[in-house]
């Protein structure tokens, strides 16, 4: 008896087999429709209070130098606060305000991947080179991103970190050790130059009612150039549901 020979099927290989690709979850991670509003809200928040810090430092950094850091703990407030403060205030609030903005980048990468890199480049000016080295060799880079979030776990080394996937856990111990190590080190060199610092606040004191109204103008000046040229952290938080939105 005669007829057509029907061969085995051979099942299909998963969708992260070598001969497929990556699966479409794993190059696509699922994103919530309110996740992106989320980021862009809590950075421009976060963006705020940064510039407020700028615009009232002159009054707060000796009158309330916990309130400044709380908006910004950048190294120039870092120092001037250092010797105003108690250790354990001072270690607590300045870390929390510096690890603040980490994770949000972090999810931003490891969501957006490849469009968050391009978002980058214009909400970081200057930060080509790095984006470049790490498109350029991503395996190699991977293995200098952890020297990075220890030692300047900044927002683009925060995105980086996520776009190139490194576990959540991972990140979290190397950006917490970076971060107080970072705190640690303001507060001690703020110590080792004490009579220094104290005179810079003596001249603030002195002048600080032009050193805050300087301290505005720049400040909105500052502002409504990133905004109306959508340039900067603040156009690019403008411009985040554009660029990263989901079609």
């Amino acid at each position: 008896m005669t007829g057509a020979y029907a061969a085995p099927s051979t099942p299909a290989p998963p969708a992260d087999h070598p001969m497929t690709g990556p699966s479409t979850a794993a190059a696509h991670p699922h994103r919530p429709r309110w996740i992106l509003p989320l980021l862009g809200g809590s950075i421009l928040l976060l963006v705020l209070a940064n510039n407020v810090g700028n615009a009232v430092w002159a009054r707060w950094v000796e009158a309330n130098p916990l309130g400044l850091l709380a908006l910004n703990s950048s190294n120039k407030y870092l120092l001037g606060t250092s010797i105003v403060t108690d250790f354990w205030p001072y270690l607590g609030v300045a870390s929390l305000r510096l690890l603040a903005p980490d994770p949000l980048f972090y999810l931003l990468g490891a969501l957006y991947r490849e469009r968050a890199l391009h978002w980058a480049r214009r909400a970081f000016p200057g930060i080509d080179p790095l984006v470049d080295q790490f498109e350029a060799d991503r395996s190699t880079f991977k293995k200098l991103l952890h020297v990075l979030v220890v030692i300047m776990p900044n927002n683009p080394v925060c995105l980086l970190a996520g776009v190139a996937a490194m576990p959540v856990l991972r990140f979290a111990v190397l950006n917490v050790i970076g971060t107080v190590g970072r705190v640690v080190l303001m507060r001690w060199i703020g110590f080792l130059f004490e009579d220094q610092i104290r005179e810079v606040l003596d001249v603030v004191a002195k002048y600080q009612s032009w050193l805050t109204r300087g301290s505005i103008l720049l400040v909105v000046v500052y502002l409504a150039w990133q905004a109306f040229g959508r340039r900067g952290l603040v156009g690019g938080v403008e411009t985040l549901e554009e660029e990263l939105g989901d079609d």
